[in-house]
């Protein structure tokens, strides 16, 4: 059993598509992060950093006590060598371009995207050196998304947590952006909103928290 500790934000997302996807036994117990969950002591001792999501392993391989992890990166990274799915061998070129793309996700979208949101609707006032900054931004980031989608179906190539982390940040209506200049990316989110196991993961956000916006699939 694994306990995802979890709000449907863009990170909690992404490890649920990714429990989904392997089919594992979990149960999710909401962080509301609203209300200021994620800063009491019982979390941040599963979670250092205070955020979203971590997880517990209660029947982790080669261990004899269970195994939590925080951060999104190393939790999809952990999951999927578990099950020896959405993520290659150690060793070979195709796990290495997965790292490639997950790395960016965590140190590039995440960061000036989220960023970007918050400017956007949660400054008490417009800021338009940020916004200009944060728009210019995720527009280069989309750009570099699409020409990737334009040489391959999925970032690495293949199908993988490299596209799980991605997919719940390529949120167009909030990040300004028009997918009609960006043909590859909306192919590529139509694929992936087809699947099953990511309609399950935003079915059981939903049921969370049906009004966080990042579940919006528009």
């Amino acid at each position: 059993m694994i306990d995802l500790y979890y709000w449907p934000t863009g990170n909690g997302l992404k490890v649920g598509i990714l429990l989904e996807e392997l089919g594992l036994d979990y149960r999710v117990l909401p962080i509301n992060i609203r209300e200021g969950e994620q800063h009491h002591a019982g979390f941040q001792r599963l979670s250092a950093n205070g955020r979203i999501p971590a997880i517990v392993d209660h029947a982790p391989e080669g261990l004899d006590k269970p195994l939590s992890l925080f951060e999104s990166g190393a939790i999809l990274n952990y999951l999927a060598d578990k099950a020896g799915r959405f993520l290659p061998p150690a060793g070979s070129f195709e796990r290495q371009k997965v790292q490639e793309w997950l790395f960016w996700q965590v140190g590039h979208i995440t960061p000036y995207l989220s960023q970007l949101q918050v400017f956007k609707e949660k400054a008490p006032a417009p800021i338009p050196f940020a916004l200009d900054l944060l728009n210019a931004e995720a527009a280069r980031l989309y750009r570099v998304l699409e020409t990737r989608l334009s040489e391959a179906p999925y970032v690495a190539g293949e199908y993988s947590i490299a596209d799980m982390a991605i997919f719940p940040w390529i949120q167009p209506l909030r990040q300004g952006q028009d997918l009609a200049q960006f043909p590859h990316i909306h192919a590529w989110r139509e694929r992936l909103k087809a699947r099953a196991a990511i309609q399950r993961a935003y079915a059981k956000g939903r049921e969370v928290a049906v009004n966080e916006r990042s579940l919006a699939l528009q």
